[in-house]
């Protein structure tokens, strides 16, 4: 019995990765992308008590493993005005894995990214040091495409910083980034 039940597995296994094979050399050749986007950053949280929202733009480079998945890594940098504190500049640099949920070759497309990576807060004060903190984002991508290679992009994404008591206040900070953007896939 343990036999047959190996076999059906590897048998199914084989099967799985034949079709995702398949399917991954008949989609289309252009797997990297690139995007870059500008919006507001809102902040959240005890942080929003002291800072207002700001301007925000971010750059984020893409391969696409197979039609469905893609892997980003994204640089986001915000400027938020303080009230009554330091201005503060915040720079997040993130790995993500995005699920498509769009059929393949849909002009209107929503991925859904999951990341970890870190935040940088850098005040614009001199008496307030910059640190930097592990960060965890998700969200919303939606993407308009024009042709294959070409789309415009409008992102709402949550990224969620674990932060210092000491150094900001709180223990965590929601930064909330909406952008729009141009995503050009190589």
């Amino acid at each position: 019995m343990r036999r047959y039940a190996s076999r059906t597995l590897i048998a199914a296994l084989l099967i799985s990765v034949g079709s995702i094979t398949e399917a991954t050399a008949q989609s289309d050749a252009h797997r990297w992308s690139t995007q870059l986007s500008a919006g507001l950053v809102l902040p959240g949280g005890k942080f929003a008590t002291t800072t207002n929202p700001g301007f925000g733009f971010a750059g984020t480079i893409g391969y696409a493993l197979n039609p469905k998945w893609t892997l980003l890594g994204a640089f986001n940098a915000g400027y938020l005005k303080g009230s009554p504190g330091p201005d503060w500049n915040t720079y997040a640099y993130l790995l993500k894995a995005a699920y498509d949920t769009g059929k393949e070759g849909a002009k209107w497309r929503i991925m859904v990214p999951l990341g970890a990576g870190a935040v940088t807060f850098d005040p614009q004060s001199e008496a307030i040091s910059a640190n930097t903190y592990f960060a965890m984002n998700s969200g919303l991508m939606f993407r308009y495409y024009f042709n294959p290679r070409m789309a415009v992009t409008l992102d709402a994404l949550a990224t969620l910083v674990f932060t210092s008591q000491n150094d900001l206040g709180t223990d965590y900070v929601w930064l909330f980034p909406f952008a729009a953007g141009f995503l050009v896939r190589l």
